[in-house]
């Protein structure tokens, strides 16, 4: 029978024993009965070897974590984006992940039942804690705020209700232009605090891109920390530089990246939604902080998923390059050592999903597990 987890096999390099051709011999008669197993070839008190075994076990507890989750696709396809639809059959197929589809309606009803005392409790911690909310009178006033921080708790309800593990939202357009937009619930969900203090993440993709949401889960498993989630923009030429943003989806973690919810908040602004939406409510705006990040998106294709992946820097860049693209958005503006236009034919999807640090071995290692082709740009 096949194995039900990865296997790694691990020998030591010792002329004296015949530990490689044993391990050899182990892999091989393991891979003939159809499972999958890795070969590591040192030792361990070496810090590559060391490292590339903590590297495949990240790898192979994504594979098994993921295995049994629930994925909930509130709502559906958003604003025609095809490649951000939902698959059921191959995510249970590859990936163990059941879907439980979601209609937007029962967000509104699970909204219209929280209690006033719960918003209030949330309301008070937001202004408390975020220094600056342009409040205009129209788009954003103290009513709508409160009114997303329902619909935020409304999702968290929904999440136990349904054992769901990551989530997507569609909110484009029934609830961006009737009632109000979802980026309180977007950042909250992927943030590690709220106001009942810390919490785990729960990887959540906006405009209910279901791939980009697995991919945001993997990326959880791999490093254990919040998952961004933007748009590609815009490119500066001079800077090498790509304006990544995204309307809202974007933990508010990254604005500094501080175990303290208050120094992060500190850094975003609240701003009223951009007048393309009719309904109501608050983007947050601020520009994440500086650091290396791994990007990857999982991509669908007829006989086989591709995880796309490449590196980058989020920089210090000027606020006022935000007004460029769109100030009441997130952005991390990040600087690549490559052709971007290698980037734009290679890269397979309008969405990209980061964390901070290195994890390309760790994604690696998790496709050559689970069978999907790797696509590295670089």
């Amino acid at each position: 029978n096949e194995f039900t987890v990865p296997a790694i096999a691990v020998s030591p390099k010792n002329s004296k024993l015949p530990g490689l051709g044993g391990l050899l011999a182990a892999v091989d008669m393991i891979k003939q009965t159809g499972s999958f197993c890795e070969k590591l070839w040192g030792d361990i008190n070496d810090a590559d070897t060391s490292a590339k075994l903590i590297g495949f076990l990240k790898a192979a507890y994504a594979k098994s974590a993921l295995k049994g989750q629930i994925y909930g696709l509130i709502g559906g396809r958003s604003i025609g984006m095809g490649s951000g639809s939902a698959d059921p059959d191959r995510y249970m197929r590859i990936f163990g992940v059941d879907t439980e589809h979601i209609d937007q309606l029962e967000l509104v009803r699970y909204a219209s039942m929280i209690k006033e005392e719960e918003t209030e409790k949330a309301f008070t911690w937001l202004i408390q804690n975020i220094p600056r909310i342009y409040y205009d009178d129209k788009k954003l006033t103290p009513d709508s705020l409160k009114e997303q921080i329902k619909y935020y708790i409304a999702v968290k309800q929904l999440i136990v209700q349904y054992g769901l593990s990551f989530v997507g939202i569609k909110c484009h357009y029934e609830l961006s232009e009737n009632y109000v937009t979802q980026c309180i619930s977007a950042a909250l969900l992927n943030d590690p605090y709220d106001w009942d203090g810390k919490k785990d993440t729960v990887a959540c993709s906006c405009e209910a891109d279901s791939d980009g949401a697995l991919t945001m889960q993997i990326l959880k498993h791999l490093s254990g920390l919040p998952v961004m989630f933007f748009d590609f923009r815009h490119f500066y030429d001079k800077d090498n530089v790509f304006a990544f943003c995204n309307c809202g989806s974007m933990a508010s973690w990254y604005s500094q990246r501080s175990n303290s919810a208050e120094v992060n908040l500190k850094k975003v602004v609240l701003c009223p939604v951009i007048q393309k939406y009719g309904g109501k409510g608050c983007h947050l705006r601020y520009n994440a902080a500086p650091g290396e990040i791994t990007c990857a998106r999982l991509s669908r294709r007829p006989d086989k998923y591709i995880m796309s992946i490449f590196k980058g820097s989020i920089i210090d860049f000027p606020d006022e390059k935000m007004k460029d693209t769109c100030d009441a958005w997130p952005h991390a503006f990040t600087r690549i050592d490559f052709d971007p236009y290698q980037l734009i034919e290679k890269y397979h999807s309008n969405h990209v999903h980061a964390v901070y640090g290195n994890y390309i071995n760790e994604l690696v290692m998790f496709c050559d597990i689970m069978g999907i082709e790797v696509n590295i740009i670089e």
